[in-house]
């Protein structure tokens, strides 16, 4: 199993994260945030393959490039849209909708589904295309969990950040992996065997019992003795909100056992006066989380248009005179600001 990530868009314009989790058995993909051309450098098919869509918060450049994401899965046939936003994403994607003409997709049997969460609850609201979106259909309002949504081979989770309004910042992490070692089986004298593939599935009981070599175990026993947890990549996506001195642990606890992160750095430090009045990160303060987070990896992203590329430089240098491993995304290595 393993999480591959994507930075899409410039540097000093609309930034996005595609993520794919890959299973060995399946392929996720999701994307977080969706601003203005930062599709273009998905494939058709890989925005039509899209799974989940998060949305961060409504701002335009968070959310100016949602028509190519439309365009590409209004008549999807294959699996349901998810989309997931902060409070008002049910009546922003409503409206969104049906700000188009839909006369002829009465026979699509697309189905829309906007999670719309809060400190509260998480409601879920249906859209059809069979009906031009035209009418909503509450699916599911439930109490809020910081563990929006569980798969068999991952999970989100979400935080709260300030940016004047709430801002939904996004962890994805890859259940713990079950390998079997190989010197215990040794070391027990047991044979390897289609049972080792029952000692993974959780779906089978402990006290289920299992005739091995003769011998008589139960499944219980058998994990303890033949598998070992390893734990699952894990990255953050954090974008648009202000630095808090008091929330720090907080945040640190969010990000606890992340590989990277992905955070907004809005601003160079010595235009620490601007992050503070817009709401934005600094260099520095994106890699003091990092820091106290104890991340693997910091990849600094969404720097504000006021800077150009002779500046790029020192957005890296500040970061890791804070935190050593932060980085540019590998994907601005071969930026141009002519193109």
């Amino acid at each position: 199993m393993s999480i591959e990530k994507k930075v899409l868009g410039k540097p000093f314009a609309d930034n996005a994260l595609f993520v794919s989790v890959n299973s060995g058995q399946a392929v996720s993909r999701l994307l977080f945030d969706c601003g203005e051309d930062t599709c273009s450098a998905l494939s058709v098919s890989t925005v039509q393959k899209i799974d989940h869509l998060f949305i961060s918060h409504f701002h335009l450049d968070h959310l100016a490039g949602l028509d190519h994401f439309i365009r590409m899965n209004y008549n999807r046939y294959d699996k349901p849209v998810h989309i997931w936003g902060p409070e008002t994403a049910g009546d922003v994607l409503f409206h969104r909708l049906n700000g188009f003409t839909w006369n002829l997709i009465e026979t699509v049997p697309t189905r829309w589904f906007i999670h719309e969460v809060s400190p509260q609850k998480i409601v879920t609201t249906e859209l059809r295309a069979s009906e031009a979106f035209a009418r909503k259909h509450l699916q599911q309002s439930r109490v809020f969990s910081p563990v929006v949504l569980k798969t068999a081979d991952f999970t989100v989770s979400v935080i709260f950040l300030n940016h004047r309004i709430p801002v939904l910042g996004f962890k994805v992490c890859e259940k713990p992996r079950l390998n079997v070692d190989t010197r215990a089986l040794q070391s027990h004298g047991l044979p390897a065997g289609p049972y080792l593939n029952q000692l993974k599935d959780d779906r089978i009981a402990d006290e289920e019992r299992l005739q091995i070599g003769g011998r008589l175990f139960t499944v219980g026993k058998l994990r303890e003795i033949l598998l070992k947890k390893r734990k699952g990549a894990c990255l953050a996506y954090l974008t648009d909100f202000i630095f808090e001195a008091d929330r720090l642990k907080e945040w640190a606890a969010f990000l606890h056992n992340c590989d990277d992160l992905i955070c907004e750095s809005q601003y160079l430090h010595g235009d620490e006066n601007l992050a503070r009045q817009n709401f934005h990160l600094t260099t520095k303060q994106a890699a003091q989380i990092a820091k106290e987070a104890h991340v693997k990896r910091l990849t600094l992203i969404h720097f504000s248009r006021r800077y150009g590329k002779n500046d790029l430089p020192q957005f890296l240098l500040q970061a890791c005179s804070v935190f050593a491993n932060s980085f540019l995304p590998e994907e601005w290595n071969q930026y141009d600001p002519m193109v």
